[in-house]
């Protein structure tokens, strides 16, 4: 009996070694599914006006849909003006019916709700867009989500308005239990030689247990899920799209976690290799690799860690949502900052261009509101050396440059503002406003003042002549009721034979004379005429 047994379990032993090998050797074809291979790094983008077209088709059913509730709480809500973002990541990404926030310790504001999907986008919850300040104890819903996509994290931006403050986040699905972790709130870390552990996160473990999402490599990459470990150090794992169990060495497979180091599931991350990609940790794998899934791509990509670059609140002094500028050496752009990551590198929008550009923040300008005494909305005037010209400062920037609209002018000018001369109110008693004579040798012009400027100078329409004139207020004279013992309105003798009436007088030493026989009037020095 005994020996029957023993040869018996020899040959299911024999049995399960051939099956065990049939199915190694068949995991690296995948020739029976059909499926693609994942992917190093992006593929060149579709050329632009291409159209991607998806067909989904539905079953239906009449199974009653059960729903399935997480909990989880945000901790430490601060009363920071306009919020702080708190991410909440879920262990599995899942399709989500609604959520539910409630307010505990100290009443709260929700300024706004994004859902990340795993597709890489981003969706805001209408409901909790500056929403009403929730009490103690009360509850805000999103409703219904109707959302097809899978979520992978929530970010709440809240401001509480009392103590310190806790949220509790419910969030409903049908496809299983949101099992979720909230990112542990910011504290100010010490400077010391070691950097502490990221707070409110302990790395993960890395040994395979039954039941683990894997990645497997074999030059190209799966994701599977362990249905058995062997004492043997093997693993049966199952691969979507796949009619057998491949039979693999633990030692050959990457267990999935939440996070990894500073990347986390949700994530946004840039990769560039020579063009730039923005996506989403859709997956992070304890052997470093991370799948990645990319706007307007299908297939995700497998890449390692540290050819990703976090998405961050600023890189450098940058930050998002900034106005900047860039000289590339022939020209300025001035764009708005829409990402930044932790290798310092920022997405920008630029006026004028649909695409986003990549720059390193060391090479960007960051708009402020102003540069010496020259300041945003400021009316200014330029003189290049062959003309004048009026404006209006739009935007100015750290090196002291100025984004200007000159009148008559469709586009905008970069310029310093060491080189601008910004309007004042009054100079040397020459306002807006002000009558004035100018005399250059030849002839006198009559004209009023439209502005002054902080050099000196004073722009002038003259009477008979459309353009303006920019002359210096030293050179001008400006209407006055007398100068010396002459003033406006005397009787007054030219040479002791031509009699006249005075009809202007100005500080430059002119008056303004209507001689008696005469049509025209005439401009006289004063030091020539008699009472």
């Amino acid at each position: 009996m005994k020996r029957r047994l023993i040869a018996t379990v020899l040959a299911t032993l024999a049995m399960m070694q051939n099956a065990q090998a049939d199915i190694i050797s068949d995991l690296p074809g995948f020739d029976d599914a059909g499926a693609g291979s994942g992917m190093a790094f992006p593929p060149v983008p579709p050329e632009t006006g291409s159209d991607t077209q998806s067909t989904t088709t539905s079953t239906s059913t009449s199974t009653v849909q059960r729903q399935y509730t997480g909990e989880v709480q945000v901790r430490e809500i601060s009363r920071k003006t306009d919020g702080e973002i708190r991410k909440i990541t879920l262990a599995e990404a899942l399709t989500l019916q609604n959520m539910e926030i409630k307010a505990r310790n100290a009443r709260v504001k929700i300024h706004e709700v994004t859902l990340i999907l795993t597709n890489g986008q981003r969706s805001d919850v209408r409901e909790y867009r500056n929403a009403a300040v929730l009490d103690i104890g009360a509850t805000a819903s999103s409703g219904n989500l109707n959302l097809n996509q899978k979520v992978a994290a929530i970010e709440i931006r809240a401001e509480s308005y009392g103590g310190i403050s806790e949220l509790s986040v419910k969030a409903v699905s049908d496809l299983g239990v949101p099992r979720m972790t909230a990112q542990a709130p910011v504290v100010a870390t010490p400077v010391t030689p070691t950097a502490p552990p990221a707070p409110g996160r302990a790395e993960e473990s890395a040994t395979v247990r039954v039941g683990d999402k894997v990645l497997f490599d074999n030059g190209n990459s799966y994701v599977g899920t362990v249905k058995e470990i062997f004492m043997s150090g093997k693993a049966r794992v199952s691969f979507p799209g796949y009619s057998q169990d491949s039979i693999l060495d633990l030692k050959d497979l990457a267990r999935s976690v939440n996070c990894q180091g500073t990347q986390c599931v949700g994530d946004r991350v840039l990769f560039d290799n020579g063009n730039q990609y923005v996506g989403m940790i859709s997956m992070v794998f304890a052997n470093g690799v991370r799948q990645v899934k990319f706007p307007g791509y299908s297939d995700p990509s497998f890449i390692k860690a540290q050819k990703l670059a976090k998405s961050a609140q600023c890189a450098g002094s940058v930050c998002v949502g900034e106005r900047i500028i860039f000289n590339n050496g022939s020209g300025y752009y001035a764009g708005t900052v829409r990402e930044t990551f932790i290798n310092g590198m920022v997405s920008i929008k630029f006026d004028g261009y649909s695409e986003l550009s990549f720059l390193d923040h060391k090479r960007l300008m960051k708009g402020q509101s102003c540069a010496s005494d020259i300041c945003v909305d400021t009316r200014v005037m330029f003189d290049n050396g062959s003309g004048n010209y009026l404006g209006r400062v739009a935007e100015i920037y750290a090196d002291g440059t100025a984004k200007i609209k000159f009148e008559g002018y469709s586009d905008y000018s970069f310029i310093k503002t060491s080189r601008l001369v910004k309007v004042v109110s009054s100079v040397k008693g020459f306002s807006g406003g002000t009558r004035v004579l100018f005399n250059n040798g030849s002839g006198h012009y009559i004209g009023t003042v439209r502005e002054v400027f902080a050099d000196g100078t004073a722009s002038i329409r003259f009477e008979g002549y459309s353009d303006l004139s920019f002359i210096k207020v030293d050179r001008l004279g400006r209407q006055a009721d007398c100068h010396k013992n002459i003033c406006t309105g005397n009787r007054v003798i030219l040479n002791g034979q031509y009699s006249g009436t005075v009809r202007a007088v100005y500080s430059n030493g002119y008056a303004l004379v209507k001689y008696d026989g005469y049509t025209d009037l005439t401009y006289t020095d004063v030091s020539r005429l008699s009472r």
